[in-house]
């Protein structure tokens, strides 16, 4: 078994983690699929410093991507994108007062 986003081959007792997508199943090494979790986390609680850093390190581990990890991460990450674009556009309607002492 070869994790579909880095390629690194299954080893002995290692635990991959299986995403279904399309009728078609991917597997995840433990370090891309904590990865997706984190990135996933990060979106929803509109942290975009560490979203860009998750995101950042994601794509460096991204050494050998299936065809269908390529589909599935851009479908996963579209809507995380659009969470974030609406807290900035909010951000930038009522930016946060600073106090000067």
């Amino acid at each position: 078994m070869v994790c579909d986003c880095c390629g690194r081959k299954k080893k002995l007792f290692e635990s991959f983690a299986a995403v279904s997508y399309k009728q078609a199943q991917m597997n995840f090494c433990a370090d891309c699929n904590n990865l997706a979790y984190k990135v996933r986390d990060d979106a929803n609680n509109q942290n975009s410093n560490e979203y860009e850093k998750h995101i950042k390190e994601w794509k460096k581990r991204e050494k050998k991507p299936s065809d269908l990890f390529l589909a599935w991460q851009k479908e996963f990450l579209a809507p995380l994108e659009k969470v974030l674009k609406k807290e900035d556009a909010f951000n930038l309607r009522n930016p946060k007062k600073q106090n000067n002492f």
